[in-house]
């Protein structure tokens, strides 16, 4: 093999090394620091390793692509994924995604040339052997990490007490560990290790084990335990060759069921109760699963209107809001994945896309099972077989739950990659075509791939990394004041790539702070609004029917108080999503401004009953009632509640106030007063009731009660008393 053939071969398989490491990055300087960083780093090895492979494959006939099942399912799921994004409903985001999400096109494209490019230099089983074990002692290195996160000694980056590891995100770092715990089986029963490196893998799944269970992810926990049931049984029912193997899978697989049933029937013994993971676990029922069948109903009702190629990645914002569940109120009110891998594929790219995405886990199998090498021979034993089906059903348990991430994606096409390295057949025509020998045609090669390269590297990546790491630096604290947060919004903004939309959100919800601030200068708040709603306006331009922009928009031209211009964009989101109550709030919130109070009111009364149980609808449509002058109404949807909390809540007082119906007021303020008699500002509320009811001395009293309790407000308080004792209303 010439120099610059050996050259190209091991930057290609120092790259493909790489990719174990990806996990292990934190990128703090990027907006959403634990995928962003991960995501642009396996982009551009993939990137540099694919050129180089490139031209390997034609200077070298045995490094090009062979022939399996698996590779056509490959290439059928990204030319599917393809069309379904083209004509998705939001091309653009559909390609490229966002910084949460880092998928889209990009990453999908960028994940079958890393399996093309695996396959050819990963070429020996004693290649796949080292990378797979550099790959289990990483995740033993992270399943340290997670100990000394659990230790307090390293920060959960999520908050609470459930592990995320390096991925800012515990399901993901659950389904990581899940995915190693198989791959570490597998690998003792593969190779001929000596006792010192078995121990090593048996310290590594007690590490990834142990992890997973402090992650508390419910559907890793299913997925192991359906994955591991699934294994022992298939080698404790059919292995023929290995009695010993056998009875000890029978008594493993009895084990792990005596583990779950003890572990539910102790779930009200302290020592459960007193661990947040086993309590999770032991806790699981039915009734959790409410949210995510709600959002499965969701994509079920998007799927049928697009059944064919579905909405483009990134395309279920669109469904959700569509769809919208209203008794999704207590959840999440923007959901971008329905949590389930199968919904997720029939959403993204519809029963085509479905279909050959589970094509993969079909041939993964046939090969597993009935696969034989170019030589004629089984390349598994069975026990490996039954590890590598129960690691496949545990993925697909776990994903059945959330949804896959990069690291998963790179994992399950790094197992793509192996097996179809070992059952892979020679395409004739590629393997018998000459090679390029002549020097300047590859140098003609090289020069059109390095030129490609670098056109990639910086288009796919550089220009996005700079968006992320402008963008987070207009978030933060800046030494030159809000001039210098408003340039980092501009200069993240100018450039339209993946995370622009973010960028447009990021600025909005700035200017409303701003705007909000009172000692922020007048000159920063005009600019940040005009910057805000511009930003955003170009982002509804690219997506018109995105109600999550619309209400974006016009909830900020709310608080601005220019209800005329938000009213089209909140009736539009409106539109877009007709049972969200979030939407509806704002919507009637511009028309009783307006003085539209019957339309407000019809909005709240639909609202109300579309969830009946939801106290903020209850509240908001008997507010709304109020500014109707319908009071009878208000009466009667509080009749039914003592709740002092929620009789006087601000939306009922101030609606009453508007509404002049002081001694009304004054009730619900007293009312409020009796639960909490040592808050300032309901004193205040109270004083300013009583004037405007003509009760002065009553008013004085409550600002003399307020100046007590708090010191601050002296000087306007006793101004105020002032003004009333002149015979004034202040």
């Amino acid at each position: 093999m010439q120099t610059i053939d050996k050259a190209l071969l091991w930057v290609a398989r120092i790259g493909v090394f790489f990719v174990p490491f990806v996990p292990l990055i934190i990128a703090s300087s990027l907006f959403f620091p634990f995928i962003t960083g991960k995501g642009f780093a396996f982009r551009i090895i993939v990137e540099i390793i694919f050129a180089c492979y490139l031209l390997l494959a034609l200077r070298r006939p045995e490094f090009r692509p062979k022939h399996s099942l698996i590779l056509y399912g490959a290439l059928a799921f990204i030319a599917v994924v393809f069309l379904a994004d083209a004509f998705a409903v939001n091309p653009f985001k559909a390609f490229w995604s966002n910084f949460e999400r880092m998928e889209g096109f990009v990453t999908m494209i960028h994940l079958v040339a890393y399996f093309l490019v695996a396959t050819a230099v990963l070429n020996t089983e004693k290649w796949w052997h080292r990378f797979f074990a550099t790959s289990v002692g990483v995740s033993a290195f992270l399943g340290i990490y997670g100990i000394l996160q659990l230790a307090g000694k390293i920060v959960i980056n999520q908050g609470g007490v459930r592990l995320d590891g390096t991925f800012g995100n515990a399901a993901y770092f659950a389904g990581y560990m899940l995915f190693h715990i198989f791959l570490s089986v597998f690998l003792i029963l593969r190779h001929r290790l000596d006792t010192g490196w078995k121990w090593l893998y048996g310290a590594a799944i007690i590490l990834q084990a142990f992890t997973l269970i402090f992650t508390a992810t419910r559907g890793a926990a299913l997925g192991l335990v359906g994955g591991l049931s699934l294994a022992f049984l298939l080698v404790a029912l059919f292995e023929k060759s290995n009695r010993r193997l056998r009875m000890g899978a029978a008594g493993a697989f009895l084990a792990l069921i005596l583990l779950v049933v003890g572990l539910y029937a102790a779930r009200d013994i302290s020592f459960v109760k007193n661990s947040s993971a086993l309590t999770r676990f032991a806790s699981v029922s039915v009734s959790d699963a409410g949210p995510r069948l709600m959002v499965w109903g969701m994509a079920w009702q998007g799927f049928k209107e697009n059944p064919v190629l579905g909405w483009g990645q990134e395309g279920f914002n669109y469904v959700f809001n569509k769809y919208y569940n209203p008794n999704m109120w207590s959840q999440e009110q923007w959901f971008d994945r329905t949590h389930n891998i199968f919904f997720d594929w029939l959403i993204s790219a519809g029963l085509l896309g479905l279909l050959s995405y589970l094509s993969l886990f079909a041939f993964l199998l046939w090969y597993i099972w009935r696969g034989k090498t170019a030589e004629g021979e089984q390349s598994f034993s069975f026990a490996e077989k039954s590890v590598l089906s129960g690691l496949l059903a545990a993925y697909m348990i776990h994903n059945f739950f959330v949804f896959d991430n990069l690291i998963s994606y790179i994992l399950f096409f790094s197992l793509l990659a192996f097996v179809h390295t070992r059952f892979g057949k020679p395409f004739p025509s590629l393997a018998n075509s000459a090679p390029v020998r002549s020097e300047q045609t590859a140098s003609i090669f090289g020069a059109v791939l390095l030129v490609l390269l670098c056109f990639g590297i910086y288009y796919v990546n550089l220009r996005p990394l700079g968006v992320a790491g402008n963008l987070i630096q207009a978030l933060r604290p800046q030494p030159k004041g809000l001039t210098e947060n408003l340039a980092f919004y501009k200069r993240a903004f100018a450039v339209e790539s993946i995370g622009t939309q973010e960028v447009g959100e990021q600025a909005i919800q700035a200017a409303a702070n701003i705007a909000a601030a009172p000692n922020a200068p007048e000159s920063m708040k005009v600019e940040f609004v005009s910057f805000g709603l511009s930003a955003m306006q170009r982002e509804i331009t690219r997506a018109p029917d995105d109600a999550r922009l619309r209400m974006f928009i016009g909830g900020f031209l709310n608080q601005l108080g220019h209800y005329t211009e938000a009213l089209p964009h909140l009736e539009k989101a409106n539109a877009l999503s007709p049972n969200k109550q979030t939407i509806a709030f704002s919507l009637s919130n511009a028309y009783v401004s307006l003085g539209k109070t019957d339309e407000a009111l019809s909005l709240m009364k639909t609202a109300f009953e579309n969830a009946p149980n939801y106290t903020g609808a209850r509240i908001a449509y008997a507010a709304t009632a109020v500014y109707a002058k319908q009071f009878s109404v208000a009466d009667e949807l509080l009749a039914s509640t003592t709740d002092s909390t929620m009789l006087t809540d601000e939306r009922l007082v101030k609606a009453y106030f508007q509404a002049k119906q002081l001694k009304k007021v004054i009730s619900l303020l007293q009312l409020r007063l009796s639960a909490n008699p040592n808050d300032a500002q309901t004193h205040i509320s109270l004083a300013a009731a009583y004037i405007a009811n003509g009760n002065r001395k009553e008013s004085i009293a409550e600002l003399q009660k307020a100046i007590e309790l708090n010191p601050d407000f002296k000087q306007q308080g006793e101004f105020y008393i002032g003004e009333i004792k002149a015979g004034r209303n202040p």
